[in-house]
């Protein structure tokens, strides 16, 4: 009986210690607040953090719920994430709460990874709860494997306003252009039915990225002529023969731009441009007018 209990404490011991070293590797979201108490009627930054611990995961999704009667959400902020592809960008989806999703190409592995960063408006006194539910993170091993996490929620004590002074909007310093960056020209079956299209994604340190645009044109020297296109990724080219220059700006929450320019893959021959043809007739209208002027001249001495 002595035995049977020995080896009884000795089995919930290893299991007790299993389950602690499994809890301790578990990778945590969390929801970090510089401000955890503010007055009524200003403006709070609400972060969303991934530690990996010992793990590198490559995917993440989620939904954060907050109480819209205490809390207005007013921007959120995507800069120096470490998200690089994002499949729904953060956004509002309904009152009070923020979807997202998003992938890390090779994975992310370490300590406090900024997804992104949401600025509220406190409205009036109260304690509010900030939650995060519908996660789900998938691990950097191949096979996409479900990563354990911890969810660390967060609450903010908003107090009774004490003076009629503004919201200070907090403010990030952002005058540099989004990071450089290389689009690529792919085809596949499976995507617009095998015709060509662009992918491109970079990121800015800043605010965070506000959008891409994209410009075709066959002549570079005329290409200011030709409109940019507002562009999602994947970008179907208009230009399947790949003869065009392709212009692609990246532009930031704060208007700094990045433009990255892709070559001709076929370039137009000599025939088809039409450049040559009008610094032909160009050169034959300056020849024209400096020999009637010679003329003239000529004529004039002549008299």
């Amino acid at each position: 009986m002595k035995k049977f209990k020995i080896q009884f404490y000795a089995i919930i011991f290893a299991f007790s210690f299993l389950f602690c070293l499994q809890a301790a590797q578990a990778a945590e979201l969390k929801l970090n607040a510089p401000a955890s108490k503010i007055e009524a009627g200003q403006q709070a930054q609400v972060d969303l953090f991934l530690n990996s611990e010992a793990e590198s995961i490559n995917a993440i999704e989620g939904k954060i719920t907050f109480p819209a009667e205490l809390l207005k959400l007013k921007e959120i902020r995507d800069g120096n994430t470490i998200v690089n592809f994002w499949l729904e960008k953060p956004k509002n989806d309904s009152s009070g709460s923020i979807v997202f999703s998003g992938i890390t190409p090779g994975g992310f592995k370490g300590e406090n990874g900024l997804i992104f960063s949401a600025i509220f408006e406190t409205i009036k006194s109260g304690v509010a709860a900030l939650r995060i539910s519908e996660v789900r993170a998938l691990l950097n091993d191949g096979q996409g494997s479900a990563a354990a996490l911890d969810i660390s929620p967060l609450q903010i004590v908003i107090s009774e306003a004490t003076s009629s002074q503004k919201p200070v909007a907090i403010e990030v310093g952002d005058t540099l252009p989004p990071e450089s960056f290389k689009p690529e020209i792919a085809q596949d079956q499976n995507v617009f039915n095998g015709k060509y299209f662009l992918a491109f994604a970079t990121q800015d340190k800043g605010l965070g990225m506000a959008r891409y645009e994209v410009r075709e044109s066959r002549q570079k020297i005329f290409s200011f002529l030709y409109g940019w296109k507002e562009a999602s990724i994947p970008y179907l080219l208009a230009d399947q023969k790949l003869k065009s220059y392709i212009f692609v700006k990246a532009v930031d929450l704060n208007g700094n731009e990045r433009i990255e320019v892709i070559l001709p893959r076929h370039p137009l021959l000599w025939h088809e441009n039409y450049l040559i043809y009008v610094i032909i007739i160009l050169s034959l209208i300056i020849f024209l007018i400096l020999w009637k002027i010679s003329r003239g001249k000529n004529r004039a001495k002549i008299y």
